[in-house]
């Protein structure tokens, strides 16, 4: 069987030949090893990159292909010369079957549009929900907030935070026709699936629940070893993941416990003294940043800055809780990698969150804008370790079953299958 993955990120070697750094995929490295050891499998991996045409490299057994014009995030899929390019190495591969991982960028659109002109079957992974983010995407901030914390870089860039959510709103229309042209997604859970029949009623939905890093795994969460008072989030670089809210849980915190400290995974969003780096502040940055001021906390955070999955697992292991503040997800990686880890974890009630986190057995839920009730439910864990430990123990408990019962691989190959027969 010929598969052809289309995905968002220059994985493997591609992007050690283009960009001189390894890219992690995370589940899909995972998948590709299944692929490789497994035989009678000829697997392709394609993105867009910044070259003049089509380049291509293998490696143990993968053929990695970049396709010009831009990385994906910039990439233009109303040029016809993009279409041309798809559609030469649709025919060029000849698969018989392409997924697509994800609807976030439109060169996934083009290649969908040459499979629609060749008769190839397709399928889309959903790794978010286009039309949701769009709905969801200022997180209870007010427009008059963020205008007040438009940037010089947003100005130049056409990039605030207002302009971010009008690029998804008009996504949607992409979204939609993605759907249109394959008919077939694959998701993990009701939400998704609900969420996009309501739009798209006639598609055809396949289940397939990622796994989970074994970094995480091999991390396990003690109430004896962890730093007690500390808190560990989800990377929040946007204001769709919530981390404004997640300041103000803090802030409230903060008068009983002195001591508690906030860490936060990713790029810092606050300081960066240099002439540059102000130059590159983004709206959401300094709106995070005059927070943080307001509520006086700044000695309460700790920024990570960019971490590796061996290197996060192990700051969730030194965590006495764990936070999902996020305004949607579908399927929050971050969080089941923490369930894996054991901390107890504290999340919002959105998205296809409540479907694996049930409220009081392996994590305690609430409504995102309730920042109160967040620092409510971490209160508890903080003063009650029969409670934390009772989290712990169920949230890693139903993360490993879910680990183990999951063959991403097989399940992959049984929807392949039954693509093709449907055809």
């Amino acid at each position: 069987m010929k598969v052809l993955w289309i995905v968002n990120t220059p994985i493997d070697i591609i992007g050690e030949k283009l960009y001189r750094k390894k890219v992690n995929g995370v589940w899909m490295d995972a998948l590709l090893s299944d692929y490789r050891k497994n035989g009678g499998f000829d697997l392709s991996v394609a993105t867009s990159a910044k070259v003049d045409s089509i380049i291509s490299f293998k490696n143990e057994g993968v053929t990695f292909y970049a396709v010009p014009d831009d990385i994906p995030l910039l990439y233009n899929g109303d040029k016809p010369s993009n279409l041309k390019a798809w559609h030469k190495l649709i025919i060029d591969i000849k698969p018989d079957i392409v997924q697509v991982w994800g609807t976030e960028f439109s060169h996934g659109l083009c290649a969908l549009q040459a499979c629609k002109k060749e008769d190839i079957p397709s399928v889309i992974y959903m790794q978010g929900y286009l039309g949701s983010i769009a709905r969801h995407y200022l997180a209870c901030i007010s427009e008059k907030e963020l205008k007040k914390s438009i940037t010089l870089r947003d100005f130049i860039k056409r990039d605030s935070v207002l302009k971010q959510q009008k690029k998804y709103i008009a996504a949607k229309s992409r979204e939609l026709n993605e759907f249109s042209l394959s008919g077939r997604i694959i998701c993990e859970n009701d939400w998704c699936e609900q969420s996009i029949k309501a739009v798209s009623p006639d598609i055809k939905v396949y289940r397939c629940p990622l796994s989970i890093n074994e970094a995480f795994s091999k991390e396990q969460w003690d109430i004896n070893d962890c730093e007690k008072h500390s808190i560990i989030c989800n990377a929040s670089g946007y204001p769709l993941k919530g981390l404004h809210m997640m300041l103000r849980a803090l802030s409230l915190l903060r008068r009983k416990y002195p001591d508690v400290k906030l860490y936060v995974p990713g790029e810092k969003m606050i300081g960066g003294g240099s002439y540059i780096s102000r130059l590159r502040k983004r709206g959401y940055s300094k709106y995070i940043e005059k927070l943080i001021k307001k509520l006086d906390i700044s000695e309460n955070i700790v920024w990570l800055g960019p971490l590796s999955q061996e290197e996060l697992a192990k700051q969730y292991r030194k965590a006495h809780v764990f936070t999902l503040c996020s305004a949607i997800e579908n399927h929050s990686s971050s969080l089941k990698e923490a369930m894996m880890v054991g901390v107890p974890c504290v999340a919002s009630s959105v998205g296809g969150v409540p479907e694996y986190v049930s409220h009081s057995e392996n994590g305690l839920l609430y409504r995102f804008e309730e920042y109160d009730i967040a620092a409510a439910h971490i209160e508890k864990i903080f003063e009650d370790d029969s409670l934390a430990k009772k989290l712990s123990s169920k949230a890693r408990q139903d993360m490993l079953k879910l680990h183990e019962n999951n063959n991403v691989f097989e399940r992959m190959v049984e929807i392949y299958n039954s693509i093709l027969e449907e055809k």
